[in-house]
């Protein structure tokens, strides 16, 4: 009896990967792109970016192996679920998408039909993970997924390594959102921003963003990189950018690069207006100066640029914001939050129509600036043009 419980007990430790799935027998798929079809508006044109392993596999590091590491397949089905499952009739490998990196959609696609729908089999899925980007292309999602920067690099998995760039290299571009992310949003009806994409000059590129409606659950609008830039300083999204400021014209400008931002948003009402006061606070070092000679560790020195970055930057976030209230009239920086938990009674009363409540609000901005660094510590050496000849 004791020897049978042993071997009974022993199959569960010695079982191994009795599930296991060969690599090169899976469609690893790393990327998904959704497009409107040109022939039918009732069909959506899906693309499947497929992993060839042996490419990846046998490509000595730092070396072209001369074969492409993936392949694209596109068909075109009334749903997301038919097209992938037709993917079968063509491939002798089935989709695999426990690797999927990112979800790419057309703006065309997402300003008519509504994310929910079109995301529905991504969020259910078991196999699909949440932390899935989104990404939405300027033009077609097929052609986002069809350029790479590098010869020899997965299109897909390029931009997810691109999309986290936004934390510390720049702000010109919105948050990474995830498929968990998006669901999270859409079910507490807050508006968000997703990165934007398009194909430059036959390189891949991040750049702006695309507002979505948490109400109507489409794209409404499109951010400019220097929206794009005061939604992550105002959110506290991002901790990066580089701003051109000028304390005497075109003869002495200089680049300030951020290093960190504060933001506090606090909200208020006085007889029966909505006020916002949002300051901000960067800190950041000098990056390059065309001023003419000067001693960098002089007050007057610092005090000036930091007055003209203080100008500058408030004019950009207050563009910003006065275009999200007027021109989208959708509150996609979140307002809504600090309002709920300040007035709960009276959330309740306006959540339906929040969007028109944010529209009417007052925003007032306070902006510092502190240069705490200098690319070039101590006096600014003098500038000696070459003398012909020598």
């Amino acid at each position: 009896m004791r020897r049978l419980l042993l071997i009974t007990f022993s199959l569960f430790l010695l079982s191994g990967c009795w599930d296991h799935q060969e690599v090169e027998e899976l469609g690893i798929v790393t990327g998904v792109g959704i497009d409107q079809s040109q022939e039918d508006d009732e069909k959506l044109r899906v693309t499947n970016q497929y992993v060839i392993p042996s490419a990846v596999s046998t490509r000595p590091k730092g070396s072209s192996s001369g074969l492409s590491p993936f392949i694209n397949e596109t068909l075109e089905a009334g749903n997301v679920l038919d097209t992938i499952r037709d993917q079968s009739l063509y491939v002798g490998k089935p989709p695999y998408y426990y690797h999927l990196k990112v979800v790419v959609l057309s703006q065309e696609l997402v300003e008519q039909e509504s994310m929910l729908d079109l995301l529905f089999f991504f969020f259910r899925d078991h196999e699909i993970r949440r932390s899935v980007g989104l990404i939405v292309a300027r033009d077609s999602a097929e052609t986002l997924l069809s350029q790479s920067f590098l010869k020899d690099e997965v299109p897909s998995i390029q931009l997810e390594k691109i999309s986290y760039n936004y934390l510390a290299k720049t702000a010109r571009m919105a948050p990474s959102v995830t498929l968990g992310g998006a669901s999270k949003d859409f079910a507490h009806k807050k508006s968000f921003v997703i990165q934007l994409g398009d194909v430059f000059e036959g390189k891949v590129r991040i750049e702006g963003g695309a507002v979505i409606d948490a109400q109507k659950a489409k794209m409404v609008a499109t951010l400019s990189p220097e929206e794009t830039e005061a939604y992550n300083w105002i959110t506290e999204q991002s901790d990066a950018g580089v701003i051109q400021a000028s304390t005497n014209g075109e003869e002495e400008r200089f680049a300030y690069e951020i290093r960190d931002v504060t933001s506090k948003v606090k909200v208020r009402k006085e007889s029966g207006q909505l006020t916002y006061d949002i300051s901000v606070h960067f800190q950041g070092k000098l990056g390059e100066d065309y001023s003419p000679p000067s001693s960098s560790f002089q007050p007057e020195y610092i005090n000036k640029r930091e007055k003209a970055l203080q100008e500058t930057l408030k004019k950009r976030l207050v563009m910003a914001m006065e275009r999200a209230q007027h021109e989208y009239e959708v509150d996609f920086y979140e307002f809504m939050e600090p309002f709920r938990i300040k007035y709960v009674k009276e959330w309740y009363k306006v959540k339906d129509n929040w969007n028109e409540v944010f529209s009417e609000a007052t925003v007032n901005f306070d902006v510092q600036v502190e240069i705490d660094h200098f690319q070039d510590v101590g006096r600014k050496l003098p500038y000696n043009p070459p003398v012909e000849g020598d």
